[in-house]
């Protein structure tokens, strides 16, 4: 059974616990695990369109945890009703000592996207205020906002408290912190999901999980629109248009590894997230995944030994 080398010890970070990947019972028991090390500071539930609802995962691991912060990762803004959703938040902070961290986006921008980022972050400033209205003890929630272009990474770099960057590389990463300010962003944290696959199968096995998943997010228009920008478009594209991969020998492409790992040896993992500190990233945090058939105990096991090398 394959399994990582212990890991040299990291700065501050956060992991991303997908509904999905994990079940429910499995995030709860990661997440005790996962406050065991100082170096987590944030667990992010990411929200699917179907499925668990990531505030309600997120409470949950509040409840079983007394340091790490946790939250969205991120919701769709517009889709929540404001007076419920500043109710909920509340609720969650006075039960939390004030750990919740609220991860907001767009979702699918339409057809105006710039308008559609405009309501969003409209949305967001009201909720501040509203957010201002807790009673005493009880805090607003850290904000993060989904940023994926560096028109929204200007917008929103002066109305949260970080950014939250997704699926791309390094040099894309970069880019949108100094579009936001760079080093001027003082407080701002920059937070950017790396994602990491893992297969007890084999290093083949994790890299065809890597491609399927850079194929599915490169169907959603303002992903595709990033992919251009980051320079794998092309590249993912090609395996789009040949399917011999997912069944003859394969190797995945080094302008993916920029991106994502599969299977990461040690010196590989550290250098990996050592590039996104050294490209501004504050917050670099650790998004594992796994096929849908895994041993639940090969992924406990991981991420086990991950964190105790941290």
């Amino acid at each position: 059974m394959w399994r990582p080398q212990s890991i040299v010890r990291l700065e501050r970070i956060g992991f991303a616990l997908r509904p999905g990947v994990f079940s429910a019972q499995e995030i709860k028991e990661t997440a005790v695990v996962l406050e065991l090390s100082d170096r987590v500071s944030r667990i992010f539930v990411p929200d699917m369109w179907t499925g668990y609802e990531s505030l309600e995962i997120a409470s949950s691991i509040l409840a079983l945890t007394k340091r790490v912060h946790s939250g969205s990762g991120v919701i769709r803004l517009l889709e929540h009703d404001p007076q419920l959703l500043t109710r909920r938040v509340q609720t969650l902070q006075a039960l939390s000592s004030n750990r919740l961290v609220l991860g907001v986006g767009t979702g699918s921008p339409g057809p105006e996207p710039g308008k559609t980022v405009s309501a969003m972050l409209q949305r967001l400033e009201d909720l501040k205020k509203a957010f201002g209205g807790f009673p005493e003890g009880v805090k607003p929630p850290e904000i993060y906002v989904a940023a994926l272009k560096l028109g929204i990474a200007k917008r929103a770099a002066s109305k949260a408290n970080g950014l939250l960057l997704n699926f791309c590389s390094p040099q894309h990463a970069s880019k949108l912190v100094e579009a936001a300010g760079g080093e001027r962003s003082e407080g701002i944290d920059f937070a950017c999901y790396l994602k990491i696959f893992y297969s007890s199968q084999g290093l083949e096995s994790a890299q065809r999980l890597m491609l399927q998943e850079f194929l599915n997010y490169d169907s959603t228009p303002q992903y595709h629109e990033m992919f251009l920008q980051d320079g794998t478009a092309k590249t993912i594209s090609l395996f789009r248009s040949n399917e011999e991969w997912k069944n003859g020998p394969f190797e995945a492409p080094k302008e993916l590894l920029r991106v994502s790992l599969a299977n990461p040896r040690t010196e590989e993992l550290v250098q990996y997230v050592k590039s996104f500190r050294q490209a501004g990233v504050t917050l670099p945090v650790l998004y594992p995944y796994f096929p849908n058939n895994e041993d639940p105990r090969f992924k406990a096991e991981i991420l086990k030994e991950i964190v105790k090398s941290l």
